[in-house]
């Protein structure tokens, strides 16, 4: 099983990631304005050109976002390329860093992710990270995986000592550090809304994010982080997949 002594590939002939994205979650000085910590970020020069939106919780009174755990991350506005292959999306208390397919591969993306930190740290006064997530999603098809159905993953599900064949939609959390934890959901295409590609069989989303106590107010922090969750997303996704598999469908 790839994840478990065997080496992961660098780079597959094709993935299968269809988005990935960067979260960070965080309070800032009292004094600070959302509309103009919000117009600050928006003005980030990596971003210069891409078009803003209003996200829908943009239309919800601020303290009724305040008092709701459930809006208070929420984003208020979107900055979309005009590529339309990659966007940002902000809150008071909220900033998220999307890649769409066609995927660029870690040597782009991780560069675009420490641009957003450090926009993000030089325009907050007082910055504290409250949490922080790093996920991929990802959409393995029959065509180019190699992966019919979920009896070609190195995972079993039984029921009283069945096997579950079919359609399937499972959540699993790990540790994978201290303070940080991972969840794989894995699901057949019956049960995932959205934009899939042709011949998809199994959708596999690899989310390592920060636990409920971590805090921070160094960037660097953030920056290895970031590293680091790249690693172990490699990690679970890998160990998914058959050693077989993985030899087939890597890029030599």
């Amino acid at each position: 099983m790839a994840g478990r002594g065997n080496q992961i590939p660098t780079k597959l002939k094709q993935d299968a990631i269809v988005e990935a994205l960067f979260e960070l979650r965080f309070d800032t000085a009292t004094t600070a304005i959302p509309e103009i910590f919000l117009g600050r970020l928006a003005d980030h020069q990596p971003w210069n050109g891409f078009e803003q939106r209003r996200m829908p919780a943009s239309q919800i009174p601020s303290l009724l976002r305040q008092v709701d755990p459930n809006l208070r991350y929420q984003p208020l506005i979107e900055l979309a390329s005009v590529a339309k292959d990659r966007s940002v999306r902000i809150g008071p208390q909220v900033l998220s860093y999307h890649r769409l397919k066609p995927y660029v591969g870690w040597e782009r993306f991780k560069p675009e992710l420490l641009e957003a930190v450090d926009g993000l740290f030089a325009k907050a006064p007082g910055l504290n990270i409250q949490r922080l997530g790093l996920r991929y999603m990802n959409a393995l098809r029959t065509d180019v995986h190699t992966i019919k159905s979920i009896a070609d993953l190195d995972l079993t599900l039984t029921i009283a000592g069945d096997c579950v064949p079919g359609n399937v939609n499972v959540n699993f959390t790990v540790d994978v550090s201290n303070d940080t934890q991972c969840t794989v959901r894995i699901a057949t295409f019956e049960f995932v809304q959205g934009d899939l590609p042709p011949n998809t069989s199994l959708y596999v989303d690899v989310d390592v994010f920060t636990k409920e106590d971590f805090r921070t107010k160094d960037r660097n922090v953030v920056k290895n982080w970031i590293e680091f969750a790249h690693s172990k997303e490699k990690e679970q996704f890998f160990r998914l997949l058959p050693q077989a598999t993985i030899e087939l469908i890597k890029e030599i």
